[in-house]
């Protein structure tokens, strides 16, 4: 079952419902006001209580329930206990729109959080292969800016979604009791403006899209640039790389500008809307007001107008607010539809329902590729071709062959990181694709070329391997990957602070805590991708050793560039191409596979 972004946002679904109706209690008061002031001053200041009209009346009739504060002058009275009222429907409005203002900020939150973490578990979910297709700067926008929008969209769906239409229709209803040609002045302003703002909208949204994937495209150039630094300054390219990106930032402001425009016209077509429907409230009440002078239907009461007036003050603000909040849910439904999309991926190799796992003594088959072939896409150029060997639990199995050889795309199809195109892989006696996926990675440990170590202490980055490793574990680990001499040293011991990156540590020494990390596990089957590259060869030397001795039932396969870390291996695989041109041990190689003799001997002359 496909996830979706509604399935993080239902978990909070309660809060769609108490954080509005909270609103709706603030909103009220705000429609009921104006009617109280309009009570006010008509019970106060009108001389002939026959112009009073009904609604006034039953207000005054409620205000009066309150007693007389002022004996004697019932006028002043009615000004004071309704001053009351009023003062106290803003208090209680206030305080039921911070309640409702921390249920948005907390189902926000935690939808966003929701949401990121659901992300976050799909994107590990997926190949390599898949993400790269799909964009790696893409895939980092909407982790990180297309959850932020959508959690954004609730905040404010919570907060504004439903007052909004209701005191837009509430201040409607009320002008239509007040006096109904007014009523039909709002309810003309109305679908106009509601019309600019779908305009608006339907454009906007379409540049949203455009906007989104510009900031992809940015955050691929910054991702490569950051990876690339060494390589852009030992180039002297800096100035290139500068324009480069800020070439991208000019196109991403001018996408960002052009929406913007678009977004600035509804303020000001509603403001002119509005201050158009403000001067025919003022005609249809009457040029007069002092003498009731009627323009068109009955004259109206001053009191009446400056009540119509506040009404269409909040039609206007909640207008003008509605338009923000279409910017709003127009970013949000962009992105949920970003983050929807990311979620419909579907990893190329997923583990079977019926997946099998089973246990095996050393010295039987663990490993056998048969007329292995991969192409990384159908059609193209294979990466691999008729491969073939057979490795045995326990032993040691060489990798060597110049770049592009092939070494990555073999240890890949190995850890089943990629799908072979032809040809069968078995692990243990079963089709690799029929074992679990989980139990093969927990059975594999591999330790890559280049050396991957996040931020945290040495301790934690030695428990993404074992969890539940003791001090005991992380000594032997670190004292067989010869990393024990330098950790030693510090008075933090395995709590020492590891940097972004493991920046805090020399190459040899990122390569050590690597191998360290692979080691702790006790694994079935370790894989050492040129991982002692950093090494000297006397170092290299005693990390071997030390596995060799310490873990003599683990299956070891060591991918080197040196002739001497895999000499001593069972079997050496000499690859080229993509295909094997030299199989079995170094004595054997020496003088059947001539590519393997001449490294052989141009590593001898060096010294190695």
């Amino acid at each position: 079952m496909i996830y979706k972004v509604s399935q993080a946002l239902k978990k909070n679904m309660w809060a769609y419902i108490v954080g509005p109706s909270f609103k709706i209690i603030e909103a009220v008061f705000d429609l009921l006001i104006p009617l109280f002031m309009k009570a006010v001053l008509d019970l106060s200041f009108s001389s002939d209580p026959k112009t009073i009209d009904p609604i006034s009346k039953a207000l005054g009739n409620f205000i009066a329930l309150f007693g007389q504060w002022v004996p004697g002058n019932e006028k002043l009275s009615y000004a004071l206990v309704g001053g009351f009222i009023i003062l106290l429907m803003g208090i209680i409005g206030l305080g039921t729109t911070m309640v409702c203002q921390y249920i948005a900020a907390l189902a926000a939150t935690r939808s966003g959080t929701d949401l990121r973490d659901a992300l976050y578990k799909k994107i590990l979910g997926l190949d390599k292969k898949t993400i790269e297709a799909f964009g790696q700067g893409k895939t980092q926008t909407i982790l990180n800016s297309d959850s932020f929008q959508v959690q954004q969209g609730v905040l404010f769906f919570i907060r504004l979604g439903i007052r909004a239409p209701f005191i837009i229709l509430g201040s409607l209803v009320f002008s239509f009791i007040l006096d109904w040609h007014i009523g039909l002045v709002f309810l003309g302003i109305v679908p106009i403006i509601l019309l600019i703002v779908f305009k608006v909208m339907r454009k906007a949204s379409r540049q949203y899209l455009v906007i989104q994937g510009r900031l992809d495209h940015l955050s691929s150039m910054a991702s490569d640039n950051l990876d690339g630094a060494r390589v852009v300054r030992a180039f002297s390219t800096e100035a290139i790389e500068k324009n480069r990106f800020a070439n991208a930032t000019d196109e991403y402001q001018k996408e960002a500008i052009h929406v913007s425009k678009i977004n600035a016209l509804i303020n000001p077509l509603t403001f002119a809307i509005v201050s158009l429907a403000t001067i025919l409230v003022v005609l249809l009440g009457g040029f007069d007001m002092s003498n009731g002078v009627m323009f068109l239907g009955s004259p109206l009461q001053p009191s009446t107008i400056i009540t119509l007036v506040s009404y269409l003050s909040q039609i206007f603000q909640t207008l003008v607010l509605l338009t923000n909040l279409v910017t709003i849910f127009t970013k949000s439904i962009v992105s949920w539809k970003r983050c929807d999309e990311l979620f419909a991926l579907q990893p190329t190799i997923v583990d079977k329902e019926d997946a099998k796992k089973k246990s095996i003594p050393v010295g039987e088959e663990i490993f056998s590729f048969d007329n292995v072939s991969l192409s990384y896409e159908e059609g193209g150029n294979a990466a691999l071709r008729d491969i073939s060997f057979m490795l045995k639990k326990g032993q040691t199995l060489g990798i060597i062959g110049g770049t592009g050889s092939g070494k990555t795309t073999l240890i890949r199809l190995i850890e089943r990181l990629l799908d072979r195109s032809s040809g069968t892989v078995c692990y243990k006696g079963i089709d690799i694709k029929d074992y679990s996926l989980k139990a093969l990675h927990s059975e594999i440990a591999y330790v890559p070329q280049k050396s991957v170590l996040f931020k945290g202490t040495i301790r934690s980055n030695l428990q993404m391997s074992k969890e539940d490793c003791t001090d005991k574990d992380i000594e032997e680990a670190l004292d067989l990957a010869c990393a024990k001499e330098f950790v030693s040293h510090y008075e933090d011991g395995f709590d020492h602070e590891v940097e972004e990156g493991g920046k805090n540590f020399s190459g040899g020494q990122r390569q050590r805590l690597c191998i360290a990390r692979g080691l702790i596990r006790k694994p079935e089957v370790l894989i050492l991708d040129d991982s002692t590259s950093a090494l000297d060869l006397l170092t290299d030397r005693t990390v071997r050793h030390n596995i060799a001795s310490a873990l003599p039932e683990c299956t070891k396969i060591l991918v080197s560039q040196r002739v001497s870390t895999i000499k001593d291996a069972d079997e050496i695989l000499v690859l080229e191409g993509g295909k094997i041109i030299g199989k079995g041990r170094h004595d054997e190689l020496l003088e059947s596979c001539p590519i393997y003799l001449e490294t052989y001997q141009s590593q001898m002359q060096k010294g190695e």
